[in-house]
């Protein structure tokens, strides 16, 4: 299973947007412990055609959960 999943889509020419899901986990030590926290996070991109390849526009960050 993929760790991101496109879940929404649009597409109009050489514009787009999409909705992504995402499980992030991140990994440091602390004290001599490694602690682990896991996000639930989705993006809300938008991409723009240029010279036949897509680029991004703008992503939007929203967290969802973590712990």
């Amino acid at each position: 299973m993929p760790n991101q999943r496109v879940v929404q889509h649009t597409l109009d020419g050489d514009h787009a947007t999409g909705e992504s899901y995402c499980l992030a986990h991140h990994i440091w030590v602390e004290d001599g412990q490694r602690v682990l926290m896991i996000m639930a996070i989705r993006y809300h991109d938008t991409f723009i055609r240029q010279d036949g390849r897509w680029l991004f526009v703008h992503r939007e960050l929203i967290t969802d959960w973590d712990g």
